[in-house]
């Protein structure tokens, strides 16, 4: 399947490899955060209080003694899902995921994604689509910052279709909005009443 390799740009700061900052609040990070106490004290050194675990396969990431439990929700993507048959399921999971995140950052936690491959194909969808839900981001101002975030991040070709599919959706939501916006506005600006 075709897939499309990001890179950020030439100057990177040096990160901790188990987690990437997407943005404020949200993180992506890999299996080492569910699989060993390394992993999960990472997690909480960086203020993680919610985890969407966009596996299948993986557990949630294991609670130091002592540490409060990290609100988990799963929301698997299949990163390879036919765009005939799993389209509506990924969208369903994509939009589950940024309501998580969402909530966590309302609730003022931090949010990671966790994926199970190191380059993280359906967590870099799930913050690609929060930002552009929930942050109003376009397709490829979400795609640069998960860019800036990685080394490489790896997305099929329908998980960005079902990204452009969404972020023609959104617009098209949007639009209604910005129509009345800009009639509210002519009213007030002609005197309306």
């Amino acid at each position: 399947e075709a897939a499309l390799l990001l890179r950020p740009p030439e100057s990177r700061s040096q990160r901790d490899p188990a987690l990437s900052k997407v943005g404020e609040g949200l993180y992506l990070g890999g299996p080492a955060a569910c699989v060993s106490w390394e992993g999960a004290q990472a997690l909480l050194e960086s203020g993680v209080t919610h985890v969407v675990n966009a596996t299948l396969q993986l557990q949630h990431p294991p609670v130091p003694a002592g540490e409060p439990a990290f609100v988990a929700v799963r929301c698997a993507v299949e990163a390879g899902a036919s765009p005939a048959g799993g389209g509506a399921a990924v969208t369903a999971a994509l939009e589950e995921a940024a309501a998580a995140i969402a909530k966590s950052k309302s609730e003022g936690g931090r949010a990671v994604v966790l994926c199970d491959t190191p380059g993280g194909a359906s967590a870099g969808a799930i913050a690609a689509y929060y930002l552009m839900r929930h942050c109003g981001f376009p397709l490829r101002r979400a795609l640069d910052a998960l860019a800036a975030a990685k080394r490489g991040q790896l997305l099929s070709a329908s998980l960005l279709q079902r990204l452009a599919e969404a972020e023609a959706r959104l617009a098209a939501a949007a639009e209604p909005e910005d129509k009345m916006k800009s009639r509210e506005a002519d009213g007030e600006a002609g005197g309306g009443g």
